[in-house]
């Protein structure tokens, strides 16, 4: 309650040293990013954010610069609706959570990088560590179900992660990073073009002795794109990265032992490592005047290997996976009778195949082989989205999509104790959607949209042990998860550089994916309940000065036995940001960011029963001094200025009778050294 009165205090007095007559009258030559803002991730064509009915935000790079983000989750945690869960601090387990969906978060949120789906077909989640921080030009998030224009996982919404283009121009950068534990960066980039080609080449490394024992992370990444726009209607593109590190895994702690040692760990010998590389080619042809073809496909190699040497249950795991993605499209933008008119006529196809070996168990020895699965999923989604102007300042979307996925499980104990998984599943499902936007004052704007959504299962969330007939077995009964959402908003600017939003939204999910941890296995929870308030705010009071904040409200609640009326574990009710940030102080060139961030508490993972105390709230102040001259930008940051201890997450244990916790990282620095050419 303390942190979240503070809060309020520190959000009232933003509003108080920003009236609305001052915003009325600022001088729109003094407005910053005045420009009009066009995103893809919407309707996956170029559109304006105001004419696109749903929550859209957009991380520029210049976010990018001024925060003390050093990997993708960060750089989100602040912004309305997204809950970010970072279990080690270094991102490779982060886990991004769209409008509430908590334990089953991060299946319920896709994320594309350039619009490539990076979302694994098991438990795994997204590594958001196999894209370099520095590399991303912008970061869209569209709040709400996605799954007519993306399909499965899009249910809570859709995080497109948009990478640098090589311009023409000759440019090359290298720069150095420096923080606590130890933590050290080196990158180097460069990009040019000639005529009709263009191309960039990027390298880094980033290493950390983390926050705590056996935390330590080191990560090297390489890539590149290459643009070549052959005729006046066709470009293509070519880009790839490979990327690999080396990870400690020091696993949760219970109360007491974070009471006693934050920075301990049970786990001291744990750790992992991956290797993940992808190459992905595409073309954009025009036909006509007002239509075109594009299509894009993507090859994705990941090797992941874990090691848990426990003395009298050692385990290690050699994964290999592999995806292929086509998707072909037609866009068509024209008249019809005079009223602007964007039509997306497409396919996206996937292939995807898993290798997994496991090594020892209880009582057997880490070097010998025990298990070994093969895992293959394919899914062909069809999809068609029109947006059509009923009037210049109304617009009507409707959209439709059909999915069809193919499972095929074999898994084989090779203790003898199980017997074999062999088991092929088939499952579609329909999603739809239905929106209109009026534009009002500018690109003020007020929408309302209805939606579908579908989830299909993880592989595994399919494949368990039957103890009572000693098989390993794919259930069937499984189903997928459903939902009908709703939600209007509205966005006011009072100028062009300044602006209040509202959304309020309703998602009704029928058959969610949860863990059962009384059965040891997923199940389908009949309906639960996601509802909720985003409120945000930004004011540029002069050429030297911002402020920004936005509130979330969420209620996710179960709305039928055995957990009727409790609440979904791991999302907070309410969460907050507010800052500001101040530019060319004393001198040109030299600007302060500093900004509070506040989560409200939640129940632990897998207590659905709500039988423990929840998380506790916690907040942490960031503030961030930069300074750019010539050719040179440099900067200086500290993280949980206050120095808080809290845990961003929790889990209950096996037997349900305590929680463990992940302690966050205290007070913390990090400063930097970039030179430009």
């Amino acid at each position: 309650m303390k942190q979240n009165f503070y809060f309020v205090i520190v959000l009232g007095l933003l509003f108080l040293v920003c009236p609305a007559g001052a915003l009325a009258d600022e001088p729109q030559d003094e407005a910053i990013d005045t420009m009009e803002e066009v995103v893809v991730t919407g309707t996956r064509t170029e559109q304006k954010v105001e004419k696109i009915p749903a929550h859209v935000t957009v991380i520029t790079v210049e976010d990018i610069q001024n925060s003390n983000a050093q990997n993708i989750p960060e750089l989100m945690r602040s912004e309305a609706g997204v809950n970010v869960r970072n279990l080690l601090g270094n991102g490779k387990n982060a886990q991004v959570d769209l409008r509430g969906f908590g334990e089953a978060g991060p299946y319920n949120t896709l994320v594309l990088v350039d619009g490539r789906r990076v979302n694994g077909i098991d438990l795994s989640g997204v590594d958001w560590t196999q894209i370099p921080i520095d590399q991303v030009e912008r970061i869209e998030i569209v709040r709400g179900t996605g799954s007519v224009l993306y399909g499965d996982n899009a249910t809570g919404g859709v995080v497109n992660i948009i990478t640098k283009t090589p311009e023409d121009a000759l440019a090359a950068s290298g720069g150095v990073t420096l923080g606590s534990y130890d933590r050290n960066r080196l990158e180097a980039s460069m990009s040019g073009g000639q005529k009709k080609i263009a191309a960039s080449l990027f390298a880094s490394r980033d290493q950390t002795d983390g926050y705590r024992d056996n935390n330590a992370y080191d990560t090297q990444d390489l890539g590149g794109k290459l643009v070549f726009n052959a005729t006046d209607s066709l470009t293509l593109i070519l880009n790839g990265s490979y990327h690999e590190d080396e990870y400690g895994l020091p696993g949760p702690l219970t109360y007491a032992q974070v009471t006693e040692d934050r920075e301990s760990t049970t786990n001291p010998d744990d750790k992992g490592e991956s290797k993940d590389a992808y190459i992905s080619g595409g073309f954009d042809f025009a036909v006509g005047q007002d239509g075109g073809f594009a299509a894009d496909l993507s090859y994705r190699s990941r090797t992941s290997d874990a090691f848990f040497p426990d003395p009298t249950s050692p385990l290690s795991t050699e994964t290999e996976s592999s995806t292929w993605g086509i998707t072909p499209r037609y866009v068509w933008e024209g008249d019809i009778s005079k009223h602007a008119n964007n039509l997306i006529v497409g396919i996206d196809y996937y292939v995807s195949a898993q290798d997994t070996d496991s090594f020892g168990g209880f009582f057997i020895p880490a070097e010998t082989k025990s298990g070994e699965a093969h895992i293959e999923r394919d899914s062909v989604g069809f999809y068609i989205n029109d947006t059509f102007s009923i009037r210049k300042n109304v617009i009507l979307s409707l959209g439709a999509r059909h999915e069809k996925v193919n499972y095929e499980l074999q898994q084989e104990d090779l203790t003898g104790f199980l017997g074999p998984l062999k088991d092929d599943i088939e499952e579609s499902e329909n999603a739809y959607s239905a929106g209109v936007t009026y534009l009002y004052s500018g690109k003020s704007s007020v929408f309302v949209r209805a939606n579908r959504s579908f989830r299909f299962p993880l592989t595994d969330e399919i494949i368990y042990q039957d103890w009572s007939t000693l098989t390993i077995k794919a259930n069937t009964d499984l189903k997928p998860q459903t939902g009908q959402h709703y939600e209007t908003g509205v966005t006011h600017y009072f100028t062009p550089g300044s602006y209040v939003n509202l959304t309020l939204f309703l998602a009704e999910i029928e058959n969610e994916l949860f863990y059962n941890p009384l059965t040891f296995s997923n199940e389908n929870h009949p309906e639960t309940r996601h509802q909720g308030i985003e409120v945000g705010f930004k004011a540029h009071l002069s050429k030297k000065m911002a402020v920004f904040a936005n509130y979330t409200y969420e209620d996710a609640t179960f709305e039928d036995d055995p957990y009727k009326s409790n609440t979904v574990p791991a999302v907070p009710t309410q969460k907050g940001n507010v800052g500001f940030q101040l530019f060319d102080l004393v001198t040109t060139g030299l600007n302060l960011l500093a900004s509070y961030y506040y989560v409200g508490s939640s129940y632990a993972i897998i207590d659905q029963a709500n039988d423990f105390d929840k998380l506790k709230a916690y907040y942490r102040i960031d503030a961030r001094l930069s300074y750019q001259w010539k050719m040179l930008k440099a900067y200086a940051g500290v993280n949980n200025l206050t120095d808080q201890k809290y845990s961003e997450y929790a889990v209950m244990d096996t037997f349900l009778t305590q929680r463990y916790f992940y302690p966050a990282p205290e007070r913390n620095w990090v400063a930097g050294l970039q030179v430009m050419f």
